[in-house]
């Protein structure tokens, strides 16, 4: 018998991102001292991070005349870290796609004994006064992060984890734009809600949006869509990352992963209808597993139906609650070839 051959090791780059927020309230108060303020501790890429900020000015390195912000590590680690960050003030009237002042993309190695890597000037007192982003006195910074790690796999390694979920590919949007450039689009939603936009972004994210963007219009109508889930599909379009509430596992962040994975489909964003696609097959359970199933068959969401059909038919006495559920019950009512699936699976194993 020939010797089995040793599965070829490959490897990956994985993509870890996020932001975070530093919220400043009093500023005006802030005026005279080498005074710093820390944001609270938030992880990116298995590392515990946060926001420096001197609203005087670093001592050791500025006049006074100019703001400071950094980036610190906190978590110990034997090696370096290498990230790439931004920092950017947050306009008050435009808190998903507001941003001013950005400052970035730098990449840096951080430990966690040194007081990190920033802007040392990142926006003069003056600017800061004329910016419009000190809304009552309160100042918000934003920070984003990501750190790129190779891993090694090989063919049939099996690392444990649940099988049971959707596979999200990494970015592969770098630096599209230069910090200077001026939005040159708006999207009009209903009557009164207004976005100013960068064509070219939409353009290189939704193929939809590309021939909107082609067709040298300046302005864009989305109809049938909420305000909010339209500012969260922009967030990502801006940032390639969701808003923090996103992580969690909440009814109203979760009702927002199927309207979004909606409209992901529909201006064909393929890598954030993954992301929702993720985080519902996180969330299936007996209740919510029909209702899920019956979205990814009318989005041709295969990953997603995989994972609820596996979910289905895992257990006996699981999908004898299940079909017993609404859920199921407009599963059947709309999907009624989906049932039949169903069926002809657990026949199989009997």
């Amino acid at each position: 018998m020939p010797a089995a051959t040793a599965p070829k090791p490959s490897s990956y780059d994985v993509i870890h991102a996020g932001e975070h927020t530093l919220k400043v309230a009093g500023h005006s108060m802030l005026k005279e001292g080498d005074t710093m303020l820390t944001s609270g501790p938030f992880s990116v890429g298995g590392h515990d991070w946060a926001i420096a900020y001197f609203p005087n000015g670093d001592s050791r390195i500025d006049d006074g005349q100019f703001t400071s912000v950094f980036l610190k590590l906190l978590s110990a680690s034997e090696d370096e870290v290498t990230a790439t960050y931004t920092f950017s003030l947050q306009d008050p009237a435009s808190p998903v796609t507001g941003e001013k002042n950005k400052r970035g993309p730098a990449t840096a190695k951080f430990s966690s004994n040194q007081l990190g890597w920033g802007i040392p000037k990142f926006v003069s007192k003056a600017d800061l006064a004329a910016s419009g982003c000190l809304k009552d006195d309160c100042l918000v910074i934003k920070c984003t992060v990501k750190i790129v790690t190779t891993k090694l796999m090989k063919d049939n390694e099996d690392d444990g984890n649940d099988d049971n979920s959707v596979v999200v590919p990494p970015s592969d949007l770098h630096s599209l734009l230069d910090s200077e450039l001026k939005p040159d689009m708006t999207v009009k939603i209903g009557w009164f809600k207004r976005f100013k936009v960068h064509g070219r972004v939409l353009a290189a994210q939704s193929p939809v949006f590309r021939a909107l963007v082609e067709s040298k219009r300046n302005y864009i109508r989305v109809d049938d869509m909420d305000v909010n889930v339209f500012e969260v599909l922009l967030h990502y379009v801006y940032n390639e990352t969701l808003p923090d509430f996103m992580e969690e596992t909440t009814e109203h962040a979760l009702n927002m992963a199927r309207h979004l994975l909606v409209a992901a489909d529909r201006y064909e964003i393929g890598r954030l209808k993954l992301i929702c696609e993720s985080k519902l097959s996180k969330a299936i359970d007996v209740n919510t597993v029909g209702l899920t199933l019956d979205l990814a068959e009318k989005h041709s969401c295969q990953q997603l139906k995989a994972c609820c059909l596996k979910y289905m038919l895992r257990d006996g006495d699981r999908l004898r609650t299940i079909v017993k559920t609404e859920g199921f019950e407009q599963l059947k009512q709309n999907r009624p070839h989906v049932v039949y699936d169903i069926l002809s699976k657990v026949i199989d194993k009997l």
